[in-house]
């Protein structure tokens, strides 16, 4: 069978069956992957957006694959869910009884070679491959195909089957990602084929193709240590009462979160049908936002609505009224909106102010909109940018109706943000399940969410940016002033004061704070006011005063305007990427520490000197030193330090003798701030004197397995110790230029 009758044949049994066929541009794809495989390729990945249809494609593959003598085909999933999810949707509904699935590591389905096609996990698959001796597999179809490189089962798998051919599909494959292919698999099937679409390249195979109208994200409300002690009450049913309302309030608590629960709680005590329960009690009466609360300022503040007018108004639904009076609350006072910039629209409104509510949205008045059930149906704001669910509606209509108050045909914008908040480990995620899938009679695919959720995070961005600007800096740890300003900082801290040179309240609290402390500032002098920065940002007892700390923690807002600061942060906690300092430009700011306890021991007179107040803390001026890089990197990263640190060490060890260590402990990681506080101490031996020097040093935004991360611990130790021998060296040349006689050695560079 000739491709032309290849398709054909199976458009006519999808549309039968799935009321659907391969568009045009689908077709051409098609026909490229079918003669890249009649020249011989046995590797083949092709890379498509998300939303253009690649699951169609993959079937394609494998009844093209079954209708020319192939026996067996072995469709990999990343995921469980996802297995489940194309077997019953979509595979299962195609192909029928020849159709199995595997994910719980039976192998029932796997061993049956009635199944002509067997969805499954790599690790399942891997794990069953070895039983598998009659009818093997000829053909393996990888989703989410970028987990294959780099991927140890993926590699095992696929040279314990051995197939004749490996076809791959993913929306991005970068190309660093290449070289991280088992060399085995290279071996076996040759070098992959890559064959790439952008949309653009879509639109131009098919005129009538129009890219997504949507793009979705999956942020998870996690709950903290009570929420969650609570949560496991309700579940486990270990709250006294009638079982009814022990699952309502269960419910009340993961989808609308703890203010919504004291009501629910107090009005079933009041009906009785409860006994008081000290941890209920306990939520119930603390000062605290819900989880639900919380993870929608984060949303907020990554998608950074202060600046990005394109997202506004934005649309925030809630199926519980008290929940929607906390969200406005909490965005008021955490986040700074006017009170009458966030509205709340309820069944309480009436017509008419309900109408005037939409129109000032409209006209440009309000910011954001929390919207109850009454905001599902009849109100139509195509200006609305972003559209956050804070909870999921078991009926997948009333999803579906939610996300046509974004889906709007007379939108002025073509591109918009969906965003849905779920407390994970619960049945929220089951609620989201069936909702998902109806969304493709609007033409817009968010399976994504689901399947590709790092791929459509704000922090995929991130990627994108590391990898352009890593090409033009010839490196693959690139600055983050070069991302931001376009420029590589010779002196970050220069930079902070023409910064504050132009804030006039800044200064005048600068002199007040200094003045405390017996100071007169003349800060018409630009050695004078780098001076005090250099004081203000090394000395955190400077900043205690809370005038203080509000008036430089404006200088952050004035450096950060964008969003990407927030979203870089959102990367590095999650294991995107990470980040050393710059060696070179970090260590002038010690040597300048040192410089200046090196002047006080001289002016008093004095044979030791020490510091121990050095602390550079503040998260905002360490990143202007901060060098980004893809977490991948971190080994070609630690192997230019130690050689570094060991080219140091050598030119330094005949010239004096210092003692220089850096104290990273366990202890050091605050869990809480995600933030691991690691110091240098320095140890200084000259003729007439001796210095020793504290510098403490963060390192922010270590969430999760950051914090236990050995790699890390051993880069930042390997990063700070290059600091500390730089700073040495840039402290010599000091003394040298300034013709010092207190230098017991002989200065050699």
């Amino acid at each position: 069978m000739d491709a032309a009758s290849t398709l054909r044949e199976f458009n006519e049994n999808v549309k039968g069956r799935l009321g659907v066929s391969l568009r045009r541009y689908q077709e051409d794809v098609a026909r490229e992957i079918l003669s890249c495989l009649d020249q011989g390729c046995r590797h083949v990945v092709v890379s498509m957006p998300t939303g253009s249809g690649k699951t169609l494609l993959e079937m394609f593959i494998a009844y093209y694959f079954l209708s020319r003598l192939c026996k067996r085909v072995l469709v990999v999933e990343p995921t469980r869910f996802l297995c489940d999810q194309m077997y019953s949707r979509l595979w299962g509904r195609v192909f029928g009884d020849i159709v199995g699935k595997e994910y719980e590591g039976e192998c029932v389905d796997f061993l049956n070679p009635g199944k002509k096609i067997v969805i499954a996990t790599p690790q399942t698959a891997l794990k069953c491959s070895s039983h598998l001796e009659a009818e093997p597999f000829d053909a393996v179809i990888i989703d989410e195909a970028h987990h294959a490189f780099g991927g140890r089962h993926y590699a095992e798998l696929i040279t314990s089957i051995r197939p004749c051919i490996v076809v791959g599909f993913t929306a991005l494959l970068p190309g660093y990602r290449l070289s991280n292919l088992d060399p085995r698999i290279e071996l076996m099937l040759g070098a992959p084929r890559v064959l790439s679409y952008d949309f653009k390249k879509l639109v131009e195979m098919d005129s009538s193709f129009e890219p997504p109208k949507a793009i979705a994200d999956l942020f998870d409300a996690e709950m903290d240590e009570l929420e969650a002690r609570v949560y496991e009450e309700l579940f486990m049913g270990r709250v006294e009462g009638d079982p009814r309302t022990i699952k309502r309030l269960e419910i009340t608590l993961v989808r609308y979160g703890s203010m919504a629960l004291r009501e629910s709680y107090e009005n079933a005590l009041e009906k009785s049908r409860m006994a008081r329960n000290l941890a209920l009690e306990e939520l119930c009466n603390s000062i605290r936002y819900s989880h639900k609360a919380r993870v929608l300022l984060d949303v907020l503040r990554i998608y950074d609505i202060w600046n990005n007018n394109d997202l506004k108004p934005v649309l925030v639904f809630t199926s519980r009224k008290t929940t929607a009076g906390e969200f406005r609350e909490a965005i008021v006072k955490e986040l700074g909106l006017q009170m009458d910039r966030v509205q709340v629209l309820t069944s309480d409104m009436d017509r008419d102010e309900r109408r005037e509510l939409v129109e000032r949205a409209k006209g440009g008045d309000i910011d954001v909109i929390i919207s109850t059930l009454v905001g599902e149906e009849g109100v139509d704001i195509p200006e609305t940018g972003l559209l956050v669910m804070t909870d999921v509606p078991k009926s997948p209509l009333r999803f579906y109706q939610r996300l046509g108050r974004l889906i709007r045909l007379a939108s002025p914008r073509k591109l918009k943000y969906l965003v849905i908040t779920l407390t994970p480990k619960t049945y929220e995620y089951l609620d989201l399940e069936d909702a998902l899938w109806n969304l493709y009679s609007e033409e817009v695919d968010v399976s994504f969410i689901i399947m590709n959720i790092d791929a459509k995070r704000p922090t995929a961005r991130v990627d994108e940016i590391l990898e352009k600007f890593s090409t033009i800096y010839n490196d693959v740890a690139v600055p983050y002033t070069l991302i931001t300003q376009g420029r590589e900082l010779s002196n970050p801290l220069n930079y902070v004061v023409s910064i504050a040179k132009q804030n006039k309240d800044f200064l005048d609290v600068l002199r007040e704070t200094f003045q405390l402390e017996g100071i007169e500032l003349d800060l018409s002098s630009d050695d004078a006011l780098e001076r005090a920065i250099f004081d203000l940002t090394t000395l955190y007892f400077l900043r205690a005063g809370d005038k203080m700390k509000r008036a430089y923690d404006r200088l952050d807002k004035l450096m950060n305007k964008g969003r990407f600061a927030n979203v870089l942060s959102e990367a590095i906690r999650t294991g995107r990427v990470f980040y050393i300092y710059d060696i070179d430009k970090m260590a002038l700011l010690i040597a300048e520490g040192l410089k200046h306890l090196y002047r006080k021991c001289i002016e008093r007179g004095k044979q030791y000197c020490e510091g121990r107040f050095f602390r550079l803390d503040k998260k905002w001026v360490l990143r202007l030193y901060a060098k980004l890089f893809m977490l991948e990197h971190i080994g070609g990263i630690k192997n230019k330090l130690q050689g570094y640190v060991r080219d140091l060490e050598s030119s330094l060890r005949f010239v004096l003798d210092e003692k220089l260590s850096v104290d990273i402990r366990r202890s050091d990681y605050h869990a809480g701030a995600r933030m691991l506080a690691p110091k240098i101490r320095l140890s200084i031996s000259l003729d007439s004197m001796s210095l020793y020097i504290l510098a403490q040093v963060n390192y922010y935004d270590m969430g999760g397995e950051l914090g236990e991360h050995d790699d890390i611990y051993e880069l930042i130790r390997l990063n700070l110790q290059a600091v500390g021998y730089k700073a040495i060296e840039y402290f010599l040349e000091w003394l040298e230029a300034s013709d010092s006689n207190c230098y017991k050695h002989e200065i050699v560079f």
